[in-house]
């Protein structure tokens, strides 16, 4: 009688793993604690919209944003209610409006470029680097026009882009560089933190993210008229702009339109010590990445995240390469068999030129033509395998499942080709 557990689960056997793996959760008691020291207070949130020290929040937003100040030696920092709200602020405090263009890339959650077109501009999309996702400068550099306002730089899965260059083609232009941080926060780029390299960093606090208070974003700059022009964004500017009392500040701001992208005060105080744990938070990511990089090494099939020179990576997502021709089987086939063993893997997010919104909107247009994006596409189509296996509260025991998971797929891929599923 056949093995059941050695039987793939794709067809019929019992997979490596029956049940869901533990959530995340990175609440600690201080966390907690600070929650409850707000929700006794009454003062949920400081906010007000007017002139005058309310305009900036209360006590555990200000506290929140210091302490971002101080973690990664930056003059200013601006909270908001989501990495969304962030970067479209981040984006009209720049003065990115109709008929500009943002250089964005197109292999990233939908808000790095729709937050472009909330501004009333047009994402220009550009290919990425094949081995670290990121934007190709060459082509970034021959994207410019006199319309071009900023460059949007995904710092995705947990790496940097290759920001020294990107700093260089936008000094060059006079024109903003905004680093869309959300996936790798406290990574490093030649001894840098990334999201203090480009004139504003967007940080998430969204519950998936490694510092997470449900949702919630940060912007930190140097520049006090791009702080102040977020703060003005975030907490309804134009309202407050006939009354505010410095000139310096008041003159040149009429522009601005201002959202309700205020973040609670229970949020802050739960993302303060989130914030002061996250070295802590990362490294629980790193050490279960290296770990299962070397295991990896076992599989020709399957290419680890490379790492760029000199920089570091913190795992929001652990990314492989997949080969069909080595293994036999598509990429798809490949996911399938690995969800069937109760593995989490999936593709990424579908390229962005490919949603309807840029399609319908600019699809007509050379920058939206698949051709455009070799390295995109053989991601989208073929290639790409991530996993969020690298989180707390999971172990290298679960790592191993997710070996085991492999071995049984690959020593039983014949199988899977005889039946037609490749």
């Amino acid at each position: 009688m056949m093995n059941m557990k050695a039987k793939l689960a794709l067809l019929g056997g019992i997979p490596v793993r029956s049940n869901d793996f533990p959530p995340y959760n990175t609440i600690s008691e201080t966390e907690i604690k600070a929650a409850v020291d707000v929700l006794e207070t009454g003062m949920l949130s400081g906010f007000v919209a007017n002139p005058g020290p309310d305009f900036l929040g209360g006590k555990w937003v200000l506290e929140l944003e210091n302490a971002f100040c101080e973690k990664f030696g930056c003059k200013y920092a601006v909270s908001v209610n989501s990495a969304t709200s962030g970067l479209h602020a981040a984006l009209a405090a720049a003065g990115v409006g109709p008929n500009d263009e943002v250089i964005v890339s197109p292999y990233s959650m939908s808000a790095s470029a729709t937050s472009v077109v909330m501004c009333g501009a047009k994402p220009v999309f550009v290919d990425i680097e094949e081995d670290t996702f990121c934007l190709d400068v060459e082509q970034v550099a021959a994207r410019i026009t006199p319309n071009t306002k900023a460059i949007m730089a995904v710092n995705i899965f947990g790496q940097s882009a290759d920001l020294t260059p990107l700093r260089k083609i936008a000094d060059l232009h006079s024109i903003a560089l905004i680093e869309d941080n959300a996936q790798a926060p406290a990574a490093q780029y030649n001894g840098k933190w990334t999201g203090t390299i480009g004139d504003m960093g967007i940080f998430s606090l969204n519950r998936h993210k490694t510092m997470q208070c449900g949702e919630g974003g940060v912007i930190i700059t140097n520049d006090e008229r791009l702080a102040h022009r977020l703060r003005m964004v975030r907490n309804h500017g134009e309202a407050v702009l006939p009354e505010w009392e410095d000139d310096t500040l008041r003159n040149g701001n009429e522009d601005i339109i201002g959202y309700n992208y205020r973040l609670t005060e229970l949020q802050a105080s739960i993302a303060k010590p989130q914030l002061l744990r996250l070295e802590e938070l990362n490294q629980s990511r790193v050490d279960l990445a290296n770990y299962l990089t070397g295991k990896l090494k076992d599989f020709n099939f399957l290419k680890a995240p490379v790492i760029r020179d000199n920089s570091t990576h913190v795992y929001y997502l652990y990314p492989m390469i997949y080969s069909p021709e080595k293994l036999g089987l598509s990429r798809d086939v490949f996911i399938d068999a690995m969800k069937a063993e109760g593995m989490p893997v999936s593709n990424y997010c579908r390229p962005l030129y490919r949603l309807p919104l840029y399609t319908n909107k600019f699809g007509s247009l050379d920058n939206y033509n698949i051709e455009n994006f070799p390295n995109v596409e053989r991601c989208w189509q073929e290639a790409m395998i991530v996993t969020p296996i690298c989180r707390p509260p999971l172990d290298t025991s679960h790592i191993d499942e997710f070996i085991l998971a492999i071995e049984k797929i690959e020593k039983h891929s014949s199988e899977l080709r005889n039946l037609g599923k490749i």
